[in-house]
């Protein structure tokens, strides 16, 4: 059934996007316009996620929560630091930064207690990946030479690092928690879109830093409004915070997470390479130490990877060798056990033992109480062969035992008592035969099949001998 406004970012997400696009357009008409076009989205998103709370449960509610105060903190910053600006004051170290910060850690909080609702070490490797590639990349084009050109030093210096730093977290968990998901769900799609532009603008307005002030203007402000109409999308969808954790092995990768991963480990050398092209002093410390880093989380992928096929390849082959109704093996695994007690040429006995009028059982009491018979009868069994003997279940009602080297001489006895451990009130007959050094299995297995129709015939419930 489809839940209460689930599909309300539908229609908010272009709505609010439009209006972004249109604050920034109004901004360069002044300084009040410009203030509004600023801070309106903020409010926006936060009366979102104010809007949605009420369709949440009440234990999914505290996310969101920190989220929408997060984002009015933001909002708050955004306010004082046009005040600053109308007054004169400087950008850095403000009030306003403190706003900004705070504001971050919040949405930090919140974005790591839905991303680790579900925790998927898979996920965490991958989203690291990609952080560590972002990383490279903006420290080696945008912070350092920020710093180098600017000459920025004590709280603006610090800004510089710690602005794009919050970035790079709150992208990264937006992606754990979309890489963590069963498929890519509405919201952790939109938070990660909506990081995304957070660090976009954050990045253009480095450049411009580093290009020259004349460059910038009123689209500087665009993703930031962006990502805000993204975040206040977000909080108006599904009610679902964090969904199951795949399993790799079986659904596979979809194509754009082998981009995203992919393309990630290859920033480095892509940032090297771009350097050393365009005649850039090559930042050997970020790029040389982000390419280990890149080299050992996907060394650690990779391993994590093909342990989860080879546990895979390990669980099929279970199921290959094993009966699912009983848990004894199969017939496949029978035959191949009895080729290799047969190879090597050591005594080996079989036995054929057949639970009495059983179809009678499944006419009369239903396919479910024969199932109940033929997992009582196999675990009581099993329980009372030596360790060198096998037992499977060798199709229907019939199992087969495997007797081999020092059980053979007591092979009879062996069966007569198996028949006598069978749960009562069922009964079993059995058919007993010993190699002779010379046969096939299939002869062998034929002479058991002999001796144990000759038991149904002397009346069942007995054990009979080739």
């Amino acid at each position: 059934m489809r839940r209460p406004g689930a599909g309300w970012w539908r229609f908010a997400l272009p709505a609010l996007t439009a209006l972004g696009a249109l604050a920034v357009v109004l901004a360069g008409a002044g300084p009040v316009p410009q203030a509004v076009a600023a801070v309106a989205p903020g409010v926006l998103a936060v009366g979102a996620v104010a809007a949605g709370l009420p369709r949440r449960p009440r234990s999914h509610r505290p996310p969101w929560v920190l989220h929408g105060l997060g984002l009015a903190c933001v909002t708050a910053g955004h306010v004082l630091f046009h005040v600053a600006l109308r007054q004169g004051g400087a950008w850095s170290g403000s009030a306003a930064d403190v706003l900004f910060v705070l504001g971050n850690a919040l949405v930090l909080t919140a974005l790591a207690r839905l991303s680790w609702r579900r925790f998927d070490s898979g996920a965490l490797l991958d989203t690291a990946i990609a952080a560590t590639g972002a990383a490279v990349a903006i420290g080696a084009l945008v912070v350092r030479p920020a710093l180098a050109q600017t000459g920025l030093s004590g709280t603006g210096a610090v800004l510089v690092v710690v602005y794009p730093l919050f970035d790079l977290l709150l992208l990264g968990l937006a992606l754990h928690w979309l890489l963590s998901g069963r498929s890519a769900r509405v919201p952790s799609v939109l938070a990660a879109a909506a990081y995304a532009c957070l660090l976009a603008g954050d990045v253009l307005s480095g450049a411009v830093v580093l290009l020259g002030p004349e460059l910038g203007g009123p689209w500087q402000l665009l993703p930031f409004s962006w990502c805000l109409s993204l975040l206040a999308a977000a909080a108006l969808t599904s009610t679902r915070l964090a969904p199951a954790v795949p399993d790799e092995t079986t659904t596979g990768w979809p194509l754009w997470r082998w981009l995203l991963v992919g393309g990630a480990a290859c920033l480095a050398p892509a940032v090297l390479l771009g350097q050393g092209l365009a005649g850039l002093p090559v930042d050997w410390a970020v790029v040389g130490t982000g390419s280990l880093v890149l080299s050992a989380l996907t060394l650690a992928r990779v391993r994590q990877l093909v342990r989860r096929v080879e546990e895979q390849a390990r669980q099929l082959a279970e199921v290959a060798r094993t009966d699912a109704l009983t848990g004894l093996p199969n017939r496949r695994t029978w035959d191949a056990c009895l080729q290799r007690a047969l190879a090597g040429g050591g005594p080996v006995a079989v036995a054929l033992l057949d639970l009495d009028h059983f179809k009678r059982l499944n006419d009369t009491a239903g396919h479910a109480a024969g199932d109940r018979v033929l997992r009582s009868a196999a675990g009581a069994w099993r329980d009372l062969l030596p360790p060198a003997a096998m037992i499977a279940r060798y199709g229907g009602e019939e199992f087969a035992v495997l007797l081999t080297g020092a059980a053979v001489p007591d092979a009879l006895d062996l069966v007569e008592d198996l028949r006598r451990a069978t749960p009562a009130p069922q009964t079993a007959s059995a058919g007993v035969a010993r190699w002779d050094g010379a046969e096939s299995a299939a002869e062998l297995v034929a002479r058991a099949d002999a001796a144990l129709y000759a038991a149904k015939r002397g009346g069942r419930d007995r054990v009979a001998a080739r």
